[in-house]
């Protein structure tokens, strides 16, 4: 397939700011983009063909109720602009941070929505808070993962974590490297093939994905790069895996290490004399410990929090104290009724 052609299969919407800054290297290579966002301002700073502004929206400041509204009120705007600017998509990518207000109230219910009214494969991409973050954005986080827990009919999530690296645009710029190669496909030899049909399986395979991309000369890290040193969060050990597609170098590759390592798969599709070594597996687990430390995180903020607010309302100075008093008589001295002359008087008789 010539790169024309596959370029118009894969479209992108992001929602927030995080969103718009993951979908940027993607638009530029020609893949369909929709950027969206309910702040003006984080618009104006993405240079962007087709922009989105939510009517009404002044930013959500880390607020989901308030970009569910939104949501809602913008929703059919929404439902056409994909119609419009991707109209052969057969995998819209919907990124979103994890954390904010914009992104993370509206990931789950357009995801879902989008995959019945387009009837199309949704994947979702999102990004994880690091320790640097406070009490919303690790609760935000928790509340979407409750709600993605919960999503059907929707395809592969792939969920970035910026515990991962110092710097957040270099996750973006690895995570671009990673998928673009994968839909580019390059492979194929009289030892296998990874078609395009493949590649949409596992992309339409239900659960947390992983994708690395390595140099002919590191086919020996392929496993690593997959379990341990990326950019996504971690695999949970449960050794849960649906499918796995490689492209490698070579005519053949062996995969029992990496089933030993994350699991035995329901497949394997295996592409030869690929121009550079290129792995995603699909189906994994959502990685519950990962998100556990998240909500752990959020509750001891919340108590911090909390246990400052009731110090707050504390008096100043404890007991009462009348210093404007402090030197007024203990007693007043009583106004003496003036005597008359009979009364005098009678004080003799």
């Amino acid at each position: 397939m010539y790169k024309k052609e596959y370029l118009s299969l894969y479209g992108f919407l992001s929602l927030g700011q995080a969103g718009g800054n993951l979908t940027k290297r993607f638009e530029e290579e020609g893949f369909p983009c929709v950027v969206a966002n309910s702040s003006i301002e984080d618009l104006a700073t993405r240079n962007a063909k087709n922009k989105l502004h939510f009517r009404n929206g002044t930013g959500c400041h880390k607020n989901r109720k308030m970009s569910k509204a939104l949501l809602k009120d913008n929703l059919e705007l929404l439902i056409d602009e994909v119609r419009a600017k991707m109209p052969s998509i057969t995998t819209l990518f919907i990124c979103a941070s994890a954390a904010g207000g914009t992104g993370s109230g509206m990931l789950a219910a357009t995801s879902k929505i989008l995959s019945k009214q387009l009837g199309i494969n949704i994947c979702i991409v999102t990004v994880l808070p690091d320790k640097s973050e406070n009490f919303q954005s690790y609760a935000n986080t928790v509340e979407l993962f409750q709600e993605i827990e919960h999503l059907e009919g929707i395809g592969a999530v792939f969920i970035l974590d910026n515990s991962k690296h110092n710097d957040k645009m270099k996750i973006n710029d690895i995570f671009y490297t990673h998928l673009s190669a994968f839909l580019a496909n390059e492979n194929g030899g009289n030892y296998g093939c990874l078609d395009r049909s493949e590649i949409d399986k596992l992309l339409s395979t239900p659960g947390m994905a992983v994708i690395s991309k390595l140099g002919k000369d590191n086919a020996d890290k392929v496993i690593s790069s997959i379990t341990s040193n990326n950019i996504y969060a971690p695999i949970e050990q449960d050794k849960v895996v649906r499918y796995i597609g490689i492209m490698t170098c070579d005519n053949h590759v062996d995969m029992s290490q990496l089933y030993s390592e994350i699991g035995t798969p329901i497949d394997t599709y295996i592409g030869t004399n690929a121009t550079a070594n290129v792995c995603m597996v699909s189906g994994l687990s959502l990685p519950r410990t990962r998100l556990n430390q998240i909500k752990e995180a959020a509750q001891t903020n919340m108590e911090i929090i909390k246990k400052g607010m009731e110090a707050s309302k504390d008096s100043l100075f404890g007991d009462s104290v009348g210093f404007l008093g402090a030197f007024d008589d203990e007693k007043p001295v009583e106004k003496k009724k003036e005597q008359s002359g009979l009364d005098i008087l009678n004080e003799f008789l």
